[in-house]
């Protein structure tokens, strides 16, 4: 019968077809590139700066109150102390404290990258969304109290240099982390939506 249409199953995930949303879906194939790249940048760095300052005893690293440098000695920069002039425990604890602020982000552009793959094929309201944006969530908040925890490791260690436990990422990253919740949400509602519909006789 030219009339009956096949309903699609409940599980099956719908995909993108107008110009509009091919156009998005390129975007997004694009955009997870990026991300791939960058989070292949954030890892070599986070392992470049770990090396230098734990394997190679703080070759050219540097701290400053409220700052930190790799390559030469920064000029015009008051407090400057060498890396390699720190106390192991500090050394280790300023370790500690990167690793700490690193990670949460390596997670959000792992995620990120993950859930663009998913539109650039065109996914939408999918279970897996939900999830990862989340996680990304929880890294955010986790990212914005890193300084906190890693703070509190090099006082106990002493001998520190760049002592700020707070820093104005953390704020954006809790405002961040607060608008992937209610995007969260609303792909939710989205997806509850488009299984009433596709469940509908």
């Amino acid at each position: 019968m030219s009339n009956v249409s096949v309903m699609p199953k409940r599980n099956q995930v719908p995909q993108l077809q107008t110009e509009e949303h091919l156009t998005l879906r390129r975007c997004a194939r694009f955009a997870a590139r990026l991300v791939a790249t960058v989070l292949a940048a954030t890892l070599v760095f986070t392992v470049a700066v770990l090396t230098l300052g734990l394997v190679f005893k703080g070759s050219w690293l540097w701290l400053a109150p409220g700052a930190a440098f790799i390559g030469a000695r920064p000029a015009d920069v008051v407090g400057v102390v060498p890396f390699e002039a720190l106390p192991w425990p500090t050394r280790w604890a300023y370790g500690a404290n990167f690793t700490l602020t690193q990670m949460p982000v390596a997670a959000v552009l792992f995620d990120l990258h993950a859930l663009l793959r998913q539109l650039a094929v065109g996914t939408v309201f999918a279970a897996g969304q939900v999830l990862r944006l989340r996680r990304m969530a929880i890294c955010l908040l986790a990212y914005a109290v890193a300084p906190i925890g890693g703070q509190a490791l090099i006082r106990l260690a002493g001998g520190g240099v760049d002592l700020a436990w707070f820093r104005t990422s953390s704020m954006h990253a809790l405002l961040l982390a607060v608008l992937l919740i209610v995007l969260a949400e609303l792909i939710r509602a989205g997806q509850a939506i488009q299984d009433d519909r596709d469940g509908f006789v």
